[in-house]
Formats: structure tokens, C-alpha cells, sequence
């Protein structure tokens, strides 16, 4: 077929295409990247990053298997467009072609030090590509990063995965910042610690246990064991009696987060 796959992969492909229909939620993405992309791809982090690279705020995901690199972690005040305006820009100067940088810190020097570059500089190697919006101004970058080895892929898998990760992320809702509550008025009262009303706040809108861990950096399992102290203070027995009662909490306290 000229391309360096053979018909196995080619099969191994479509597989990993039709797994990518039935995604509907951040987890399944996750899930998807980790089990099936990776075979054609391997990576330990995916950076995905939208908006007008030449003059407007940037948006982040992140799906990633390093406790130190999150959505949460880069939307909090971590400042990292100035790189993924540098990433971009050599991804337009080279023809928008997709990319492998080899040795991070060296490659990407002058950066202003924080704690995600500082994370994300511990990266053996990223690979970038992108998809611009010709309609409008969101172009998208997707930026593979992988602790111990060179990313490498085929030029043919990479034309086919990248867009249909992309098609995927448009279809998923994104893993949004926390807003942490300030301490006030009726939150002591409650007996509900800050991190319990945070996973309250994800349970209320449907978060699965492993999309909680992921949003707030901690194991489904930490959370499972919040949930269970949760539902002694509250009084409750189940997921959805825990959420009920947390709806009416938050909609008589304004300082519980939203």
C-alpha cells in the first residue's frame, strides 16, 4: 500500500476508528486514547488547545496518564499559551506538517518557568499537529507528549487519527476549571469540607467517579471514599439522593460553587 502499514494495521485503524462513534463522554475519550490510540500512537499526555493563536485567550483539555500534568492544572493560573503559540507557529512555518521534538527543554528555550512548563518539560518528547478552522478563528493544536520515548507515527496514520480526534473532542464536553468556593457565611455550618463540595459540585452534573479523579488530579477511588463521608454528613444513601439535596444546598447558599 506504500504507506509502511500493512493490512493487519490497516485493520488495527479502522478498528480504532469505529470505537471512536460511541464516545459521548471525557472518560470514553480517555479511555479510547490510552487502550486503542496508542497502539498506532504512544503517548502519556495529549494537550489539546483551541482558539485564535494570533490574538485571543486560549482554551485547554488535557487527557493524561501523569498525575502532574491536567486540565486543572493548566487552566489555574499556570501560563502556558506563550508555548503553544510557539508550537503553532512552527507548525504553520513548516507547511502546517506534523512535527516531533526530540529533546524538549533544549528545543524550547525562553520559557518564563512555572509549575506546568516545569511539568511538562520532563517530557522526553512531544509531537505536534493541528487543524485549522477556515471558517472562523478556533484553529486547534494537539500536542503528544511522552516521558520515556520518541513519539514516532506513520505520515498516513497521523492524517487519519488526528482528525478524528479532533471530531471526537468537539463531541465531548470539556473538562471545565474547578472555580474554588472561599470559605463564608453557612460553609462551616454545613460540616462539607472545600474538596467535598468540589466533587459535590461535579456528582450534581453527572460526573462518573473516574471523570471526577481526572478533573481534580486524585484517584476514583479517593473519590469514592469523599462520597462515602459525603453521603454519613448528609444523611443520605445513594448517588442521586446526595445530589438532590446538594441542588437545593447550592441553589440557598451562593457561595457554594456552581
Amino acid at each position: 500500500m506504500g504507506s509502511g502499514i500493512d493490512k493487519q494495521g490497516w485493520e488495527g485503524l479502522w478498528t480504532v476508528i469505529q470505537g471512536s462513534f460511541a464516545i459521548s463522554r471525557h472518560v470514553d475519550f480517555f479511555r479510547w486514547l490510552q487502550d486503542e490510540v496508542c497502539e498506532f500512537l504512544p503517548h502519556d499526555v495529549l494537550v489539546a488547545v483551541w482558539g485564535d493563536f494570533a490574538k485571543g485567550r486560549l482554551s485547554y483539555d488535557v487527557a493524561s496518564n501523569i498525575p502532574e500534568i491536567h486540565t486543572q492544572h493548566i487552566t489555574s493560573g499556570c501560563d502556558v499559551d506563550p508555548l503553544m503559540r510557539d508550537l503553532y507557529k512552527r507548525w504553520r512555518a513548516g507547511g502546517e506538517k506534523w512535527y516531533v521534538l526530540d529533546d524538549f527543554k533544549s528545543s524550547v528555550p525562553d520559557l518564563q518557568a512555572n509549575s506546568c512548563i516545569t511539568a511538562l518539560g520532563q517530557m522526553r518528547s512531544l509531537l505536534v499537529h493541528g487543524i485549522l478552522d477556515r471558517r472562523g478563528s478556533d484553529d486547534c493544536l494537539y500536542v503528544f507528549l511522552d516521558k520515556d520515548v520518541l513519539i514516532k507515527a506513520q505520515p498516513s496514520v497521523m492524517e487519519i487519527l488526528v482528525p478524528q480526534i479532533d471530531a471526537v473532542l468537539r463531541r465531548v464536553e470539556c473538562l471545565a476549571p474547578v472555580v474554588q468556593a472561599e470559605a463564608g457565611p453557612g460553609r462551616a455550618e454545613d460540616g462539607i469540607s472545600d474538596r467535598e463540595h468540589e466533587i459535590m459540585n461535579w456528582v450534581r452534573h453527572g460526573k462518573t467517579n473516574h471523570e471526577i479523579g481526572m478533573i481534580l488530579s486524585i484517584s476514583p477511588n479517593t473519590v469514592k471514599n469523599h462520597l462515602k463521608r459525603i453521603f454519613q454528613k448528609m444523611e443520605v444513601s445513594s448517588r442521586a439522593q446526595a445530589a438532590a439535596k446538594y441542588s437545593v444546598l447550592a441553589r440557598t447558599n451562593m457561595e457554594v460553587p456552581r
